[in-house]
């Protein structure tokens, strides 16, 4: 069994914990939503710490990172993040290994790149601004079928049923289609788990989407206020046996329980 602490910091900022490596999402003190940056004692426990930019958008990126986490940090950038601010730049198809972690770029509908990112036996996905970027309720048949193109060239070269927990928006300003590439991933990515991102401090669209996008192969979880803090169990890789292994961990009584639940 391995273990996996997820702190959300709002808008598409997460702290992941794998023992003692972290790996910071996507964190910006900026967006219209309250967000959290994370504290520096927290970080200064990780034996090493990888910083993750997927793009330059000021709701994704804040230069207060790197006075934050440190001259020590790995910084791995989006290729869009301008000069000066420094880290190894990923374009989409780019794949590049920092020690114990392996990073995967892949394409985005919107501004930089999404991330597949492996770390002690965990293999996590961040969309960044991946996602089916259309308003059905306003947008013209043409703008709907361009979006629909673009973001299924994007998801088509990602791993299918590898993805241990993965991060994905589910944006409200869509309308009725908020969910509609969180959707179209998790049933054709299939991650183990899926936790939504980007939604604009409305968290009831993340719980909804936690009840409606939810299938026999994706759990989905809802963090729902910055600083919120999550535990995940996920069992040991047993190659000759995906399905036990999904059911195991969707079994699993304890799973999702946050550190006072489980006491």
């Amino acid at each position: 069994m391995k273990d996996i602490g997820v702190t959300y910091l709002g808008g598409s900022g997460f702290l992941v914990a794998l023992g003692d490596i972290g790996l910071l999402f996507d964190a910006s003190e900026h967006g219209q939503d309250r967000r959290v940056l994370p504290d520096r004692g927290d970080l200064s426990a990780f034996r090493k710490l990888y910083v993750f930019v997927s793009h330059g958008h000021d709701d994704h990126f804040s230069e207060t990172i790197y006075g934050l986490c440190g001259e020590n940090a790995v910084y791995i950038v989006g290729e869009d993040v301008p000069e000066p601010y420094r880290g190894v730049r990923m374009s989409p198809g780019d794949e590049q290994g920092f020690g114990p972690v392996s990073v995967r770029a892949f394409g985005s509908t919107d501004a930089g790149v999404s991330f597949l990112v492996t770390c002690a036996g965990i293999t996590l996905f961040h969309a960044g601004d991946l996602n089916l970027w259309h308003w059905r309720d306003e947008s013209s048949i043409t703008e709907i079928e361009e979006a629909e193109k673009a973001f299924y060239a994007c998801v088509e070269p990602i791993p299918k049923q590898i993805i241990d927990v993965a991060f994905f928006p589910v944006d409200p300003r869509q309308g009725s289609m908020y969910d509609a590439g969180a959707g179209y991933f998790v049933m054709t990515v299939k991650p183990k788990i899926l936790i939504p991102m980007h939604f604009q401090g409305r968290a009831d669209v993340a719980v909804r989407f936690a009840v409606t996008g939810e299938t026999a192969s994706t759990k989905v979880v809802a963090l729902e206020e910055p600083g919120d803090h999550i535990e995940l169990h996920i069992p040991d890789t047993d190659e000759t046996a995906p399905d036990r292994r999904l059911r195991e961990l969707l079994a699993d009584e304890s799973f999702g329980d946050t550190p006072e639940e489980k006491e």
